[in-house]
């Protein structure tokens, strides 16, 4: 009776371990399927190939993952979670803003290209020819989306773009852009073009905010007629205060200007 009782104080640190050996054998899995995925892509990619690559018993390989489809979701919701914390970590370092808007495509441009990134890819065009694949990919890319939706948004939001029906429809596709430009480079082997159609995209996305910017400057200053305050049928313009002060609309056309100028470099080179 007291041996066992002076043994119970240690169960919990017993679990403790046992769960960070299981967490550190997932991860190990996990990642070996990465590399995998890359270097022979989803077709070859087979849970024996990843079993023997990561050194571990069949019975481990098996109690993690019972199936293809098990190991490839683990995969892909990694290499979402990793594209989100990295593209997080570039943008951080990006003053707020602007700055950090205009900042978006290039980080998710790294993000995709990185391993879990491709990896992704192979699963996602995989999901095509598969249905049980498919079913089960598509709940993790739409939270993986929905994610990337409303972070953007954030951030657009803090540029002083109020348009977020616009914003989500760029998102979408910037997301496609990139997804393809993944797939080319994939199947050419030449990165050459995809980097310059990413510069394209990326000079796309100036010329588009600097339209959504002063589309936010117009409705904000907009001056309702008196058909629309209910005043009558006639478009005589109701005189009222802008909402934006001299300083924030010099600060607009600031960066309106400043875009269009970015803009305009990039055609002419």
């Amino acid at each position: 009776m007291t041996s066992r009782a002076a043994k119970t104080p240690s169960a919990p640190g017993v679990r403790g371990r046992h769960a960070d050996r299981s967490a550190a054998m997932r991860h190990r899995l996990v990642d070996t399927a990465v590399l995998c995925l890359n270097r022979v892509g989803y077709a070859s990619t087979t849970t024996e190939m990843v079993r023997r690559e990561a050194r571990v018993s069949r019975g481990a390989m098996l109690h993690h993952f019972p199936t293809k489809i098990d190991l490839l979701m683990a995969v892909a919701e990694h290499a979402a979670s990793a594209q989100d914390a990295l593209v997080r970590q570039r943008l951080a370092g990006t003053p707020e803003g602007m700055d950090r808007y205009l900042a978006i495509t290039g980080a998710t441009w790294e993000a995709t290209c990185r391993p879990p990134g491709i990896a992704f890819i192979e699963i996602f065009m995989a999901s095509r020819s598969d249905v049980h694949l498919r079913e089960r990919l598509r709940r993790v890319v739409e939270r993986f989306e929905a994610r990337q939706r409303e972070d953007v948004w954030t951030v657009a939001f803090q540029a002083g773009i109020r348009d977020r029906d616009a914003v989500e429809r760029m998102v979408r596709l910037h997301t496609a852009a990139l997804r393809g430009l993944i797939m080319e480079r994939l199947f050419t082997g030449r990165h050459g073009p995809a980097e310059a159609s990413v510069e394209l995209l990326q000079w796309y996305t100036r010329s588009l905010t600097a339209a959504l910017i002063t589309k936010a400057g117009d409705r904000l200053c907009a001056r309702p007629t008196l058909a629309q305050e209910g005043g009558g049928s006639m478009a005589a313009e109701a005189p009222i205060a802008c909402t934006l002060s001299p300083a924030d609309y010099r600060a607009r056309l600031a960066t309106i200007a400043a875009l269009s100028r970015e803009a305009l470099r990039h055609v002419e080179a």
